[in-house]
């Protein structure tokens, strides 16, 4: 093999790369891992120093740490002793976490497992490092001797040894008779030296909690063999998704020039806090170094992609491979850097309010740009995603200061088959979420059986009419939903299976939603293809209507040519998304104001049809966010068409259910035959992503310069992660002018807490002056001394504590236990003074009021004690 030029740890910091030259390199690397993954190996030791340079190719060395993928073996797992570890470059699933003060037995496993290394690694350590390579260097210069040399390697060792004597050594080794038996224990020694120092137990005591890495000994040569049963964590397999991370570190190095982690110069994570922050690692923390250290917005993109956690993380490097940071002219390369522009921008113009009320914080956290990140897998969103579209013209009135479409024949038969399609579309969103429920209750291996039984009894039940509203909710509280769902069920047992659908729905409710959802799409496109064009009107979040549009400064409402493919899979998504926002505010009137209906507009009857669907408010966001997902099921197979850029022609075949009412009744037994497992994953986040890209390349198109209606965002912070709306300026000002209010209602729920924790404190004071007195009198029983002055207290120290509780608790109350206060002693003789005058005599009483007088003696003896006292009672009187 011919030799090196160098390393790229020794290029990168003497010389520096190039922008060109760190993407061939990083590409040349990434095709390397991907052909050993293709050949069914994992290389786990990505490093600058194993990157070596033969004329311009880069190629891997050091294959030392490399594993199978899949192994016959009985561990294959990565973190063995016989291989080499390197920490910086592990991912944080390598990271394991023991909490001390609950969980410290699994502590005394972890070195129980570990001792005889550990034991090695403390007994060379009496050496100093200078030492250590002195008598290294004595062992090679000394392996060849015969015992009669005995005495020189001797010599030579102690005459190196600056702190202590070769009798001090460690008995296995002073003890030795050859220097061939000491060099393999020294070897063994230093080993395992080297081992502890990257497997050893990070403790933290601040929090009570140690990290360590997941590792395991599988040295042939150990001294005896160990079971990782023992060990307090489950080891990790290999896969691809350990070598994406590293070849995230790689990336981050080459771009950044150093390791998100605090490291040591051999690549090791120095102290407990790069151990805890690796360990916690989260996309929120990748972001915040990324967005410090890295400077090139692709490799920004990209590694918000790969150093994050592995179920979030790029799966291969197929997928790594594909990002446009290897190919910086590509057109999707020129779209991420306009896109990271644009997120630029809109960072310096969001308005940042960092105290705001209540309500306008569950406001905030319920905006479109959070339902929009769930729905599209996307973290980076730059432009408002709430609006409409209409076919239809909004007009503005003055008199109602609002958009309003203008009365006539045409617009009311259009508006209410708008309405009634989109409320269809929630509605069986609504039914698939119940329905699932029902199918995953039925298919319990525990309690399936029982449940059915259920069934079939409120089935028995519901022929009862009267008796359909307290059988819903009892159906509804065993599926464990809310009490919004109660009117769905009820419909569902009311009516015939025509009506609810609920046959298709029980055989496969994603099926029959994605049917149900297709076929309302359709109308919609039938709809709107009448005109020929879409007219696309942004929402101001706060009120949930079209924004104010001064037509001769801004493009909007956007006028945009109908296109069925695009209008199905890229804009209603968003709109469905607005619809529950709206149903949620004001339920059909919510619906009518987003779609710019007049106040005079009447709420049709066909609308009330889908008040069973109606379960969104405002005080819970679950629903949305659940049907938001769901919805995302539902279209992820649609989607693939639309990103090959071809024609969605999805036909819903087949003829409606006509299942009868007697049909229902039987209808848990056909969940037993038919119900069938359902595939809820959301699929390919990339696939997810295709609408949020079509409306991006939208919004360019028609708003290049960012106009958005004159709409503001308003974010409680300016990071990326954090939630925002989009709203008027308005609506801005007024958040700005109630900041002194929302400090105000803050500072209230400081001192709530404040105070709760005060009133937890005064019951817990109770509770100890409580257990206190009973620990005394348990230990008087017992004779204990407390006559001693070693355990004398003052009497008034339990009095201030005392003074710290409220004084008008009753404390008898509070303990049940508590004896009743003394009455104030009576006298029971007079005393004459010098003076003549009189003054009055006391039984003595115990000093300590907490400590039991002693009824237990006899008869005899009390009554004698009681004439003792009352013989010489007026003189302790007198004292």
């Amino acid at each position: 093999m011919p030799c090196a030029d160098r390393d790229l740890g020794d290029i990168l910091y003497r010389e520096g790369i190039s922008s060109a030259n760190l993407r061939c390199s990083a590409r040349q690397i990434g095709e390397t891992i991907k052909s050993l993954h293709e050949q069914g190996i994992s290389y786990l030791d990505l490093q600058l120093k194993n990157v070596l340079q033969f004329g311009k190719q880069m190629m891997l060395s050091d294959f030392g740490s490399t594993l199978f993928l899949k192994s016959i073996l009985d561990v294959n797992a990565i973190g063995g002793s016989s291989s080499t570890i390197c920490p910086s470059v592990l991912p944080p699933e390598l990271v394991a976490k023991i909490d001390l003060s609950t969980d410290g037995f699994k502590f005394d496993l972890f070195r129980s497992y570990w001792k005889h290394v550990s034991d090695d690694a403390e007994s060379i350590r009496v050496l100093t490092p200078h030492e250590r390579q002195l008598i290294s260097k004595i062992i090679v210069s000394q392996k060849g001797g015969q015992n009669s040399m005995r005495q020189s390697w001797r010599d030579e060792i102690s005459s190196s040894l600056e702190t202590i004597e070769f009798r001090d050594l460690p008995q296995v080794l002073s003890s030795c008779g050859s220097v061939h038996n000491f060099s393999v224990i020294w070897e063994r020694m230093c080993a395992n030296n080297r081992l502890w120092d990257i497997v050893r137990p990070r403790v933290d005591m601040t929090n009570q909690c140690a990290y360590m890495l997941k590792t395991f000994e599988d040295r042939d040569d150990s001294q005896m063999l160990h079971d990782v049963s023992d060990l307090p964590y489950k080891l990790i397999h290999p896969s691809e998704k350990v070598d994406v991370w590293a070849f995230g570190i790689f990336i981050y190095q080459l771009c950044g020039g150093g390791n998100p982690f605090h490291t040591g110069y051999q690549g090791h994570l120095l102290g407990v806090d790069a151990y805890s922050r690796l360990h916690h690692w989260s996309k929120v923390d990748a972001d915040k170094s990324i967005s410090e250290h890295i400077q090139d917005p692709l490799a920004q993109d990209l590694l918000r992609q790969i150093l994050i956690p592995a179920s979030e993380r790029l799966p291969n490097m197929t997928a790594v491979l594909r990002h446009p940071f290897f190919s910086p002219t590509s057109t999707e390369a020129e779209r991420y850097l306009e896109k990271h522009e644009e997120m630029q921008l809109l960072r310096e113009n969001t308005v940042v309010v960092g105290k705001v009320t209540g309500a306008t914080s569950r406001m905030l956290e319920d905006s479109m740009e959070k339902y929009s990140r769930i729905a599209f897998s996307t973290d980076r969103i730059a432009f408002p995603t709430c609006f409409v579209v209409l076919p239809y013209d909004l007009q503005l009135d003055e008199s109602q200061n609002r958009y309003c479409a203008m009365p006539s024949k045409e617009y009311a038969s259009c508006a209410e088959r708008l309405g009634k399609c989109l409320l269809e579309i929630n509605k069986a969103t609504a039914r698939m979420s119940f329905w699932i429920r029902m199918n995953d209750k039925i298919r319990d291996p525990r309690n399936g059986d029982n449940f059915k039984s259920q069934m079939q009894e409120w089935i028995i039940r519901a022929r009862q009419p009267d008796n359909l509203n307290a059988i819903a909710k009892e159906i509804v509280k065993s599926l464990g939903l809310g009490p919004n769902y109660n009117l769905l069920c009820e419909e569902i047992l009311a009516f015939d299976g025509s009506i609810s659908k609920a046959k298709s729905y029980m055989k496969n409710p994603l099926r029959a939603a994605r049917r149900a959802i297709g076929q309302n799409a359709d109308s919609l496109a039938d709809l709107f293809s009448l005109d020929g064009s879409l007219s696309l009107y942004l929402i101001d979040e706060d009120t949930m209507v079209p924004a104010y549009v001064d037509e001769r400064h801004s493009p909007y409402p956007l006028r945009i040519h109908f296109d069925k493919s695009l209008f199905k899979n890229a804009l209603l998504p968003f709109i469905n998304i607005a619809v529950m926002k709206a149903l949620a505010r004001g339920r059909f009137h919510g619906l009518a104001s987003l779609l710019g209906f007049p106040p005079s507009f009447i709420i049709p009857d066909s609308w009330k049809a889908s008040e069973p669907g109606l379960l969104h408010s405002t005080e819970n966001s679950d629903s949305i966010e659940e049907f938001v997902l769901l919805q995302k099921v539902v279209r992820k197979d649609d989607l693939q068409s639309l990103w090959d850029d071809a024609s969605v022609n999805s036909s819903y075949s087949g003829s409606r259910s006509t299942a009868t009412y007697s049909d229902i009744h039987s209808f848990s037994n056909l969940s037993l035959r038919s119900s069938a497992s359902i595939d809820l994953s959301e699929g390919d986040p990339v696939i997810a992503s295709v609408p949020m890209i079509h409306l991006e390349l939208l919004f360019r198109e028609f708003d290049p310069d960012r106009h958005f209606n004159n709409l503001r965002r308003v974010s409680r912070n300016s990071e990326e992660s954090s939630p925002g709306l989009w709203t008027v300026n308005e609506t801005v000002n007024d958040l700005q002018e109630a900041m002194e209010l929302a400090d105000v209602e803050n500072q209230l729920q400081e001192l709530a807490l404040d105070y709760e924790k005060k009133k937890n404190t005064e019951i817990e004071i109770r509770n100890l002056l409580e257990r206190k007195k009973a620990v005394k009198v348990q230990l008087h029983r017992q004779g204990f001394p407390f006559h001693k002055e070693i355990f004398h207290s003052r009497e008034s120290i339990d009095t201030e504590y005392e003074a710290l509780l409220p004084g008008d608790v009753d404390t008898k109350k509070s303990n049940p236990g508590a004896r009743e206060p003394q009455a104030d002693p009576k006298p029971t003789g007079q005393l004459l003074q010098d003076d003549g005058t009189k003054i009055p005599t006391y039984r003595m009483r115990n000093n300590d009021p907490d400590l039991p007088t002693d009824e237990g003696g006899e008869k005899k003896k009390s009554k004698k004690m009681r004439k003792s006292k009352r013989k010489f009672r007026p003189w302790f009187g007198a004292c």
